[in-house]
């Protein structure tokens, strides 16, 4: 059975548990997240609409409970895909890893959208 790199024994090198390339996307992917939160709350005080049914309810309850939720779900799904990493999803054409980079992505598209409608509105 094959230890995946986040839950392995630290090596006698010192190697860290996640390979740098991984935190990285862990981190700008978390720090993205907390900007599109901010961003959708600006928006949705401004008349947007947030499209995520789950996001929305959140938003309805406080600007709080919604930040929190985002971050966790984030982070938690990051997690798992960096965990699971090696596995081939859709028929094999992709690695989980790869898709942690694909979320990343789909982020930086999210925030440089909101960007652009924000100064739309301000």
């Amino acid at each position: 059975m094959r230890k995946n790199p986040l839950f392995s024994e630290p090596s006698a090198s010192g190697k860290p548990f996640v390979p740098w390339k991984y935190a990285v996307t862990l981190f700008i992917t978390l720090i993205l997240c907390l900007i599109d939160g901010g961003l959708t709350i600006f928006l949705v005080s401004r008349g947007a609409w947030e499209a995520n049914p789950l996001m929305r309810h959140a938003l309805s309850v406080s600007h709080e409970y919604f930040i929190i939720l985002k971050y966790l779900l984030t982070a938690g799904g990051i997690l798992f895909l960096i965990h699971h990493g090696r596995r081939r999803v859709f028929r094999g054409l992709i690695t989980l890893e790869e898709l942690a980079g694909g979320i990343l992505l789909f982020y930086a598209g999210l925030v440089i959208y909101e960007i652009t409608i924000y100064h739309i509105v301000k």
